[in-house]
């Protein structure tokens, strides 16, 4: 096995079994509306559009597919949020506006520059690039400087559409100084800028209600999906992370994608990022036991032991009879506390006694025990 591929394995596992701990603990997700009532077109995991995306002659091999390019039926819900939506709402408004690439966004965008949020601000002058207006540059190199990398990208990405000398010159004095991701993403830029698409066939017009917004989040969140899913068969994590941040963007209430995201930066060697965005996902999520259990579970595996109990009893906390109450009695044992162990084995035990695991791991640390 590759090891780029081990963390993907470890991450199904983990979550396959947490689905199943976690289903009487968790409360019951909501009932979302039929997809057949809103949906926009936005392509799913393995439509074959993905690949004739990724294969079009106007798309760069280092280029995001151009899965929102040309839904113009989004526009005018969009321009709507940027000018009176919420921060979150505007910051999502921006980004979509550039990369839906339809000119009637442009004024809005231009108006958005002004915003009493930097994030509004940076996102719209992203966009403005995307349309290969050069209003939007200034605020486009201020994303190269501080912002997380997955902005970053998106800079370059409207810096290499504008392909002006000034934009050129821009990526080659800030690459030096960039991330990997990003300095590598300037070099191919640099290499092979990418062009403008050609606008997509007009879409029938959809009309998007705003009560109907959360359904439009996710059916972006479900396309960026898609998208991450061709970049980790193209073995390209760096890319699978950009799209899981997007996702991020339109829904930040997703722990499981906080997870993701740490696993793949675990996995190319950047721990110190993954531990943390898994505190992000606690910062935004304190409430859930699965960001909690998700780092602690992360520590586990490092053979941190003593740095998994706190999320660990946190999620146990929050979730009483959930998967981290084994992780962290395995944890408890390992530091040499084999009452505190046998407490939780006692516990699920006597919640569970015709669990065979759990039969065997009580009897075991009972023995453990008695022979002191």
């Amino acid at each position: 096995m590759e090891p780029g591929n081990m963390p993907r394995v470890i991450v199904t596992i983990c979550l396959v079994t947490m689905a199943v701990q976690f289903a009487a603990a968790l409360p019951a997700a909501e009932t979302s509306t039929p997809k057949e009532a809103f949906d926009l077109g936005l392509p799913g995991l393995g439509a074959p559009e993905l690949e004739e995306m990724a294969m079009g002659p106007d798309g760069p091999e280092w280029a995001p597919l151009p899965i929102m390019w040309g839904h113009s039926e989004m526009v005018p819900l969009l321009i709507g949020y940027l000018h009176d939506g919420d921060v979150e709402n505007r910051i999502r408004a921006a980004f979509l506006l550039g990369q839906i690439g339809h000119a009637t966004a442009r004024e809005a965008l231009l108006g958005a520059l002004g915003d009493d949020c930097r994030d509004v601000r940076i996102q719209a002058g992203i966009a403005l690039t995307c349309l290969r207006d050069e209003r939007g540059q200034k605020a486009a190199e201020a994303a190269l400087i501080g912002e997380p990398g997955w902005i970053r990208y998106y800079a370059v990405l409207g810096l290499s559409r504008l392909d002006s000398d000034s934009a050129r010159q821009t990526l080659e004095q800030m690459g030096p100084h960039q991330p990997d991701f990003i300095r590598r993403t300037i070099a191919a830029a640099l290499a092979e800028p990418a062009s403008v698409l050609p606008l997509a066939p007009g879409q029938e017009l959809v009309v998007i209600e705003p009560q109907q917004l959360p359904w439009l989040w996710d059916e972006i969140v479900a396309a960026y999906n898609a998208e991450t899913d061709w970049w980790w068969h193209a073995g390209d994590y760096d890319q699978c992370v950009r799209c899981r941040e997007v996702m991020l963007l339109m829904n930040p209430a997703m722990a499981e994608t906080y997870s993701d995201i740490a696993w793949l930066q675990w996995s190319m060697g950047y721990n110190t990022e993954a531990i943390g965005t898994y505190h992000r996902g606690i910062q935004r999520l304190p409430e859930s036991p699965w960001a909690h259990h998700y780092l602690g579970f992360h520590y586990y595996i490092l053979k941190k032991y003593r740095q998994a109990l706190p999320y660990l009893s946190k999620a146990v906390e929050l979730a009483p009879n959930s998967l981290s109450r084994r992780v962290l009695a395995h944890s408890l044992e390992r530091l040499g506390d084999l009452e505190g162990c046998f407490a939780h084995w006692q516990y699920m035990y006597e919640q569970a006694p015709q669990d065979a695991a759990v039969q065997f791991n009580y009897r075991r640390v009972q023995r453990l025990l008695d022979e002191q």
